[in-house]
């Protein structure tokens, strides 16, 4: 599935930079703000999770849940090829564990948690110059990201605990695009490597 998504992306980036320059229009031009609001693809810490306990014979003591990423885009035009931006991301995953105490004969629950908040300026190269519905550009950013984690239990001797970064950074290098079905409503769709994860796609504004 996933290689079937990176392929569609692929094809459909390839096939708008070698398309006929039939029209002098571009989707996007200097002056105009884009906000993107998207979803992404896989959570590296919930997958992780779910297949380490897949096979253990623990399944049904473990509840492990998962939100993100999930990101918020804005991106001004310099020019007609050039975008400046800001990229803020939240991710996080929770594993809930049961286990009896056999000295207090009862359940207690044992969490897990991790998430990351990150904030990156981007610097986007759009390359697609004949299309007055998509737009495609190369992406790179860099700026502050923190992840968390937290360990706590409803077991009166259980120290809680919160570990952080050690470096708090976030980056991304990556290829989007933008199709436009009205002149300001769109829809969004980027691969690539670091905050967002390796697929993220979502609704699209443009001013």
């Amino acid at each position: 599935m996933f290689k079937k998504i990176i392929s569609g992306v692929a094809l459909a980036i390839f096939a708008a930079c070698v398309q006929p320059n039939t029209a002098s229009a571009q989707a996007v031009e200097e002056g105009n703000i884009l906000i993107d609001v998207y979803y992404g693809f896989p959570n590296l810490y919930g997958a992780t999770f779910k297949s380490l306990y897949a096979n253990s014979g623990t399944e049904e003591n473990v509840d492990i849940s998962s939100l993100g990423p999930l990101g918020l885009r804005g991106e001004y035009m310099v020019s007609d090829k050039i975008g400046l931006g800001l990229d803020i991301g939240f991710n996080n995953t929770k594993l809930t564990y049961t286990d009896f105490d056999a000295v207090d004969n009862k359940d207690y629950e044992y969490d897990y948690k991790t998430q990351k908040i990150g904030a990156m300026v981007t610097f986007n190269f759009h390359f697609l110059e004949s299309n007055d519905n998509l737009d495609a550009y190369f992406m790179v950013g860099a700026g502050y990201g923190n992840r968390s984690f937290t360990f706590s239990s409803t077991d009166p001797n259980y120290e809680s605990a919160e570990v952080k970064s050690l470096i708090p950074v976030a980056s991304r290098v990556g290829v989007g695009m933008r199709y436009f079905f009205t002149d300001n409503i769109g829809l969004n769709l980027a691969i690539g490597f670091g905050q967002g994860g390796l697929v993220n796609g979502g609704l699209s504004l443009k001013f």
